[in-house]
């Protein structure tokens, strides 16, 4: 019993968790990592963190830096931390998906409609890698089911 109260728990916290996320990059030292719908004719079209299920587009925004990301390679990790009723056995890795990007861009989305698509509600871990492995930017999503 006291392990279904803390997976409920764990899954209603989510909301706090995105404040807390979304706090940490308003701060101008860290990249802003976020997602949206789609990203048409230069803009960003319904930034959030909550989402049915279907295809998103990722952003990664560097500009406040004033640096550029300076490789050539970045990778998408993504990791489901829980399933719709808030339930988690192990943090399983569902996908690692790379992308060519310019040393120089200092703002870049990533769209990948053949794999970065959510089929299943639950709350994912999105992580923005650069070579070998390390961690730039990472954000939680929500999932849920289409209505």
């Amino acid at each position: 019993m006291n392990s279904i109260f803390i997976k409920v728990l764990f899954f209603l916290s989510f909301p706090l968790a995105v404040l807390f996320s979304n706090r940490a990059e308003a701060q101008n030292d860290a990249p802003h990592f976020y997602f949206c719908e789609s990203y048409k004719d230069g803009k960003e079209i319904n930034v959030s963190n909550t989402f049915s299920t279907g295809y998103l587009t990722a952003i990664l925004d560097i500009r406040h830096l004033e640096t550029t990301i300076g490789v050539s390679t970045l990778a998408l990790e993504i990791t489901m931390i829980a399933d719709d009723k808030g339930f988690y056995d192990v943090e399983q890795v569902l996908d690692l998906i790379t992308f060519a990007v310019d040393p120089n861009w200092d703002y870049m989305y990533f769209t990948e409609e053949s794999r970065l698509k959510f089929d299943k509600p639950g709350v994912y871990r999105v992580m923005v890698l650069k070579e070998p492995n390390t961690q730039i930017a990472g954000g939680l999503l929500k999932i849920t089911s289409k209505k």
